[in-house]
């Protein structure tokens, strides 16, 4: 361990893969929350933005209509704990938000300012890779990246001696391949989980790194598609794109998310502005991280789950807590998916945002000013374009938005000549209502599903890393739940109905609290 933190207290540079386009970079302290720019970073880009609808026009909100809706006390503010539970357990918030940092990262695009154009926002740099490779694990690997590495095991991920943290600098920064995944106590321990993972793997099931390296990143993609997207998505959108994407050599697949022959994947900014930041209205303000602390603050700086510091043993998290990991615990629920967000995330403390102006700490607020900023169209009209593309979706949904208290304020903000925000609704707020209005909270809506399955399935089937490229590759049966039948070897599949997969809601063969079981399981 030793070395391990000499070589990360001595490394100045991080090595960038020349064939990626990647370039050496100095000093990089990409130490934030994900909501605000990294102090001094000036990157190449691993990979760039794009839009999926670059020919449908962007709908501007001025400032006072996106603090009506989503700023302090506005539509968007659950400051009473009114919204339901939903039926998704609380730990696949935190799995959703490691798996945005393994995708994507903007530092560079401004909160405040008038709308980019689509030439821009194509050449805004996405410094994460697009593709589920785990590189926010792996880095640049055990050459590129040593000090993610145990140094006296070959292959291996370092962990903190104490078995509980991740692996520190002397100075208390995490080892890791970005650092946004030390901002809380949860998706800190959701690293941590995945490095054991692989480490475990590594000692157990095969018997190099590359072998643990690419089973790690199978069953980690398995999670995403049959899974966490099963779990959230609208049932009928997410069985008739999985079909395609089982099909993708006969029916093609992904319909609008292209890749160009030679070029890294983009990241379309309907999915990451708009689309993926589903995972905020899953944000409860209270959660309970082990049986000594049951109702601990998102934001509580008592128990240092503003992150970017040491995790002290009394504050382990128990995953039995947060997911169906003992038939003997229910697991804490998320929040439902509507178009309410709880009262922490409108009150973002200063460490998480440095701005005293209170909207500018509404990640409401701050995520429709943003898809304004970045050009997003309306949900109608992407709603429209999804159903014209072919996916099953009724792109005349009325949202009921007469019966949503306080609408009337924004009337008289826009000139009659103007759109009507109830016609033209921004994206982010268009698909979480959307989700309350046809799922009561419980799935997110056509819309936004398909927004998800589009581009989640075009980075598996654009990916040659993918489990998708390998026929007939399964989870080990060791790992999933399939372990209770041994007559079946990894390398002879496990049972697996693909029908099931596709069309039963609850059939879930290999699920992250599986993860969950076999990394804690002393055998």
């Amino acid at each position: 361990m030793d070395r391990i933190n000499h070589e990360a207290a001595n490394a100045s540079e991080i090595l960038i893969d020349q064939n990626k386009s990647h370039q050496i970079m100095n000093g990089c302290p990409i130490k934030h929350h994900g909501v605000t720019k990294a102090i001094g970073c000036k990157h190449i880009a691993v990979s760039n933005f794009s839009k999926l609808f670059p020919n449908l026009p962007g709908l501007e909100i001025s400032e006072e209509e996106a603090a009506i809706i989503g700023g302090p006390g506005g539509l968007m503010h659950d400051y009473n704990d009114a919204s339901k539970d939903s039926s998704i357990p609380s730990g696949y918030t935190f799995f959703a938000q490691f798996v945005d940092h393994d995708i994507t990262l903007d530092t560079t695009t401004a909160l405040h300012g008038g709308p980019i154009g689509n030439v821009e926002v194509a050449k805004l740099p996405n410094l994460r890779s697009p593709s589920l490779d785990l590189d926010c694990v792996y880095g640049f690997g055990p050459d590129g990246s040593p000090h993610l590495y145990d140094g006296s095991s070959p292959g291996r991920l370092a962990i903190h001696p104490n078995g509980h943290d991740l692996a520190r600098s002397p100075s208390g920064t995490a080892l890791i391949g970005d650092p946004r995944n030390d901002e809380n106590i949860f998706v800190s321990q959701m690293q941590l989980l995945m490095q054991k993972f692989h480490n475990k793997i590594l000692d157990r099931r095969v018997h190099s790194f590359d072998q643990a390296q690419e089973e790690t990143r199978y069953h980690y993609q398995w999670i995403i598609l049959y899974d966490f997207l099963k779990r959230l998505c609208d049932p009928k959108i997410y069985k008739w794109a999985l079909a395609r994407i089982h099909h993708a050599a006969n029916e093609p697949y992904p319909i609008l998310f292209s890749k160009a022959d030679g070029k890294p994947l983009t990241m379309p900014v309907e999915f990451s502005v708009a689309a993926y930041r589903v995972g905020h209205t899953l944000v409860r303000s209270h959660y309970s991280i082990n049986s000594n602390n049951r109702r601990v603050e998102l934001f509580d700086e008592r128990f240092g789950t503003l992150g970017f510091s040491a995790l002290p043993e009394e504050l382990v998290v128990d995953w039995s807590l947060l997911l169906p990991v003992s038939d003997s615990t229910v697991p804490v629920m998320t929040k439902a998916i509507d178009e309410l967000l709880t009262d922490e995330l409108h009150n973002l403390p200063l460490p998480v945002v440095n701005s005293q102006n209170p909207n500018d700490r509404s990640l409401a607020f701050r995520n429709l000013l943003r898809g304004s900023v970045m050009g997003l169209p309306s949900g109608q009209a992407v709603a429209g374009a999804l159903n014209q593309a072919g996916y099953p979706i009724e792109p005349n949904i009325d949202l009921r938005l007469d019966q949503v208290n306080g609408w009337k304020k924004l009337k008289s903000l826009r000139a009659k000549n103007d759109l009507s925000l109830i016609n033209h609704t921004p994206l982010f707020y268009y698909l979480l209502r959307e989700s309350e209005i046809v799922h009561q909270g419980q799935k997110y809506g056509p819309t936004g599903s398909a927004l998800l399955m589009e581009v989640f399935g075009g980075m598996l089937l654009h990916c040659e890393t993918s489990f998708l490229k390998v026929p007939d590759w399964q989870p080990d049966p060791w790992i999933s739940q399939q372990r209770s039948c041994p007559m079946h070897s990894h390398s002879e599949g496990s049972p697996f109905d693909r029908a099931a997969l596709e069309g039963d809601q609850n059939y879930y063969p290999f699920e992250l609290a599986d993860i969950v079981r076999f990394v804690e399981n002393a055998d």
